[in-house]
């Protein structure tokens, strides 16, 4: 009767085996096998390289715990370790030191008694891969036990529930199993066996006393059924295999239409010019615009300023970093006079007053501001009259205007609230006469304001002003023989392109250019060699442009050698 019983539970397991697998539990790609074709091409062929991607797993060591072992209470814990590709060592722990059947049998009344120690080495085989699918194996199992009035599921070891065991258990076993997987590194394993072994054990009468009845049964066979949740720390990884490489010849495919790049030439405009880069108190003489009243100097562009003492017109080099704003007007100008290519065509100098004091005297001191600072650079750099455009703005109510409009704009700033902006932009545009502007301004809110506006922004228009110095240049009529040329060719006219260009062969910013007037006017061999020098020397729009002609010279030969 309990032989039939075991061999009902044995083909059960075997069942659970077979049965969960077959659900479509994914393995999360390992042992997945995909084919791939890659194409590469020369001139005249192509080869398709054919592979073979195989996902595989870096196996590691594993630890486990059986589910079904922690039912009956038993703390207990798997260690697996690789040996090769196929077979791994390991053991199973478990141990169960309290008597009770269960931890949350709480029935003082409960005979039963439940204790051991388990240890089980075992060897394992994987016929597909480590930790994949299927596995066999044989395990060695000892175990030390103290059990009884337990009642074991399918009527198992009935000693145990009539009388109390203690003794030893040694047994060898075959199980068999299998293992899916749930992520990367997690685990499912389902396994079944038996266990044939010796039984060294006492019987008593009962489960917590009683006389000693003899020794237990010595044949014993030991059942094994396990659901064990398992993690390995094994990398995924694709071997990639070529298994075939397969010639083509090439279909021959025309090339996209060749687009030159083509770039206009910047003219060159002497020292004048390149010092305009980094200096923008440089302008062209065709920029040159006379000073007016209503001009908003402090917003130019690139303007430089020397400031004066209050109600002086004396240019001091130490005061308020007039000295590094001198120097850089006196080093632009003696460069731009060293040159033979460019030239200074006119400084111009707009001297300005705050609105502080009689408009007359302030007229005479922006005047004098002018004066000084012209008078300041011709006695160091020996300049006729005629190249400085001198002039006296006198009173400076349109920088005034303009620096309170922007604290009104910014909601107030500098101690001015934009209210108070406000009344001041109202006084300056309904008061036509200077000096009655001027009295209200003193009077504005009980004559707390003009303090405020006397140290925040008057002080800002004690300077000459103005200071810009404007050039002339020798025309680069090589730089604009090229431009038209490149321009010809963007209309197509690429014989009068090719004859502007060839006009200035000589100018080495025209290759590009020149090279591509060649091609269109068929003299491909000239124009390749032409970029070729060109690329060799580092011009990169040049590289460009051979790389486009020699795919099409390439496709048109391979066309006309069919």
């Amino acid at each position: 009767m309990e032989m039939n019983r075991f061999r009902t539970i044995l083909i059960a397991a075997l069942a659970v085996l077979v049965f969960i697998p077959l659900q479509g539990f994914a393995q999360a790609g390992y042992g997945r096998r995909d084919t791939i074709t890659v194409r590469g091409c020369g001139i005249d062929n192509c080869a398709d390289t054919v592979y073979v991607l195989t996902d595989t797993v870096k196996a590691a060591p594993a630890v486990r715990t059986n589910l079904f072992y922690c039912a009956s209470a038993s703390a207990n814990l798997g260690f697996e370790f690789p040996l090769g590709k196929h077979f791994s060592i390991g053991a199973n722990l478990g141990l169960k030191s309290w008597p009770r059947w269960l931890l949350w049998d709480t029935d003082k009344e409960n005979p039963a008694k439940w204790r051991h120690i388990l240890i089980v080495p075992e060897l394992r085989w994987w016929p597909r891969a480590m930790y994949e699918r299927w596995f066999f194996g044989t395990d060695l199992v000892y175990t030390h036990y103290n059990v009884g009035g337990v009642k074991f599921p399918f009527g198992m070891y009935p000693d145990a529930l009539n009388y109390r065991l203690q003794g030893d258990l040694y047994a060898l076993g075959l199980f068999a199993g299998y293992s899916w997987r749930l992520s990367d590194h997690l685990r499912l394993e389902t396994e079944a066996g038996v266990a044939v072994g010796y039984n060294n054990a006492t019987k008593y009468e009962c489960a917590h006393c009683g006389a000693q009845l003899g020794k237990a049964d010595p044949l014993v066979i030991v059942p094994k059924l396990g659901l064990n949740l398992a993690y390995d720390a094994s990398k995924k990884y694709t071997k990639k295999e070529i298994v075939d490489i397969i010639l083509q010849t090439q279909p021959e495919v025309e090339p996209e239409p060749f687009v030159p790049e083509l770039l206009a030439i910047e003219e060159w405009k002497g020292v004048a010019g390149a010092l305009e880069k980094d200096n923008p108190v440089l302008r062209p003489s065709s920029e040159y615009r006379p000073y007016t009243p209503d001009m908003v100097l402090r917003k130019m562009d690139g303007p430089l300023y020397v400031h004066f003492p209050l109600d002086k017109t004396v240019l001091d080099s130490d005061f308020r970093g007039n000295a590094e704003v001198l120097d850089k007007i006196m080093d632009i100008t003696r460069q731009i006079m060293a040159d033979t290519t460019s030239s200074v065509s006119c400084i111009q100098i707009v001297g300005l007053a705050s609105i502080e004091g009689a408009e007359q005297h302030n007229r005479k001191l922006a005047d004098g501001r002018a004066l000084a600072l012209q008078r300041y650079v011709q006695q160091r750099l020996n300049l006729p009259d005629s190249l400085f455009d001198s002039t006296g703005g006198g009173e400076a109510w349109s920088e005034f205007r303009d620096q309170v409009n922007d604290i009104r704009l910014a909601g107030g700033a500098r101690g001015i609230s934009q209210a108070q902006a406000g009344k001041v932009l109202e006084i300056i545009d309904t008061e036509a006469d200077a000096a009655r502007r001027e009295q209200k301004l003193h009077n504005l809110d009980g004559g707390r304001l003009w303090p405020l506006l006397k140290d925040e922004l008057l002080s800002d228009q004690r300077n000459s002003g103005y200071i810009r110095i404007y050039y002339d240049y020798v025309p680069d009529e090589s730089a604009r023989t090229i431009n038209n040329g490149i321009a010809a060719l963007s209309r197509g006219e690429y014989a009068l392109a090719l004859e502007l260009l060839e006009s200035v062969k000589d100018d080495g910013r025209g290759v590009n250019a020149l090279a591509v007037a060649l091609w269109y006017n068929s003299r491909e061999e000239e124009a390749v060699a032409l970029l070729r020098s060109a690329a060799a020397a580092g011009d990169s729009a040049a590289a460009r442009n051979l790389a486009g002609m020699e795919r099409q010279l390439q496709y048109l030969r391979s066309v006309q050698g069919r």
